[in-house]
């Protein structure tokens, strides 16, 4: 484990005097290991802020950042788990649970973070390598505060959606601080789209183009425009353009695969689905979205693949779901009806997640005789009837014991002319 002495802490001398009494703010900070935790929290004690959550845990930071909205958020890159820092911002500012003039610094000892930040579509306020002296902590604490101020007001102008307004305070802000001119710019293209000036603000995102060409967002801000103004395949193109320029530009991958989906081309929009997963391998949504456009093309294997990987990553969370069940199932019906050579390791499959489906929703009637359906339904596809004969009567006994929902007469009538009882 990381020592204090490694992270480059030497003495905290040169903490800043207190200005003003910031006991009120919200403070979150996420930290797998115990030392950095520690430092954090006295940093931020010294500074006068004493509302501090702390969160070892990427997952349970997830859901403090859903549920609780705090004024600054200080997030360790490489949490050790299934959720990163990354995701966590993500997760922040694209469900806007956390406010934009809130502040969220990351801290990281992956020196590769430094080539991509400044390209990620969801970029934090500030970010540290480790280690760090307390002092370049400060600084760059004082220097995001700073920074905050001056867009202050073009941040209330969006929470109160005055649109209008935040393109001319941010035209104010570009000639007053020259150096945030890209971020000025910016706005003044999301207050033109929001405003549904789409042909405005594709000619605005142009000319920013024309003058650098290596801006990702103002490509992508061209495709949002393109795809208002129902040209698809010139969205595409620029949505292609994005991601040359950022693989790590997560929003052109969904927006480009929901282009293809909506020109009909499948096959495409799985492979963009397949290569975000590449930059970010535990968005579950993303997960989902790959396994639901696999089987729209019957590919069971990879829709097999995807929901199993799906099921794994949310287990024992609050984004475990019946449904995933249902058609992680479903998947492998398909396949051992396709694939007699694997079909008893395929059964194996079955028969686990079936167990995992009951045990886990045991107590909810309409899953059991969900499971109990999908169960008699694979037995009857393989021709199996003997085993489906036996999955009935089971299911019988757990209606009458009042642990399954119960069926209508013409759903029993229907299942036993199918099973031979009648």
């Amino acid at each position: 484990m990381t020592d204090v002495i490694a992270l480059g802490i030497e003495n905290t001398t040169d903490v800043p005097k207190k200005v003003t009494d910031r006991s009120k703010k919200r403070v979150l900070i996420i930290e797998d290991l115990g030392e950095m935790r520690i430092m954090l929290k006295s940093f931020m004690v010294s500074l006068g802020y004493s509302n501090i959550d702390v969160e070892p845990s990427g997952q349970a930071a997830i859901k403090r950042v859903l549920e609780v909205s705090y004024d600054i958020i200080l997030s360790d890159y490489n949490l050790g788990g299934s959720v990163n820092g990354q995701q966590i911002l993500e997760t922040s500012r694209k469900n806007n649970s956390q406010d934009q003039s809130n502040i969220f610094i990351m801290i990281t000892a992956d020196t590769a973070y430094e080539s991509v930040v400044t390209v990620l579509e969801y970029q934090p306020d500030s970010y540290l390598v480790k280690p760090f002296p307390p002092a370049a902590f400060f600084r760059r604490f004082e220097r995001v505060k700073k920074q905050k101020k001056i867009f202050a007001s073009i941040n209330l102008a969006r929470k109160n959606n005055e649109f209008e307004k935040m393109e001319v305070l941010a035209k104010e802000v570009m000639s007053q601080h020259p150096q945030f001119v890209n971020q000025c710019l910016k706005i003044i293209g999301e207050s033109l789209y929001a405003r549904g000036f789409y042909k405005e603000a594709k000619k605005h995102y142009m000319l920013i183009i024309h003058k650098n060409k290596n801006l990702a967002w103002a490509y992508y801000g061209i495709a949002l425009c393109e795809l208002k103004l129902r040209t698809v395949i010139s969205a595409v193109k620029k949505l292609e353009e994005t991601i040359s320029l950022s693989r790590h530009f997560l929003s052109a991958y969904d927006l480009l695969a929901d282009a293809l989906v909506h020109l009909k081309n499948l096959e495409a929009a799985q492979a963009v689905m397949t290569s975000v997963l590449e930059v970010s391998p535990r968005s579950s949504d993303r997960i989902l979205r790959l396994a639901q456009i696999s089987a729209q093309l019957n590919d069971w294997p990879n829709a097999e693949q995807s929901f199993g990987r799906l099921i794994r990553l949310t287990r024992e969370s609050n984004s475990e779901k019946v449904e995933h069940y249902y058609e992680y199932l479903k998947c492998l019906t398909n396949m051992m009806a396709n694939d007699s050579d694997n079909s008893k390791q395929l059964a194996d499959k079955f028969k686990r997640t079936l167990v995992r489906l009951r045990n886990f929703n045991k107590t909810n009637p309409a899953v059991v005789s969900n499971s109990f359906r999908i169960e008699i339904q694979q037995h009857l596809d393989r021709d199996h009837v003997g085993e489906a004969i036996k999955s009935w009567k089971q299911w019988n006994r757990l209606i009458e014991l009042g642990q399954a929902s119960q069926l209508t007469d013409a759903q029993q009538t229907t299942l036993k002319k199918r099973l031979g009882l009648l």
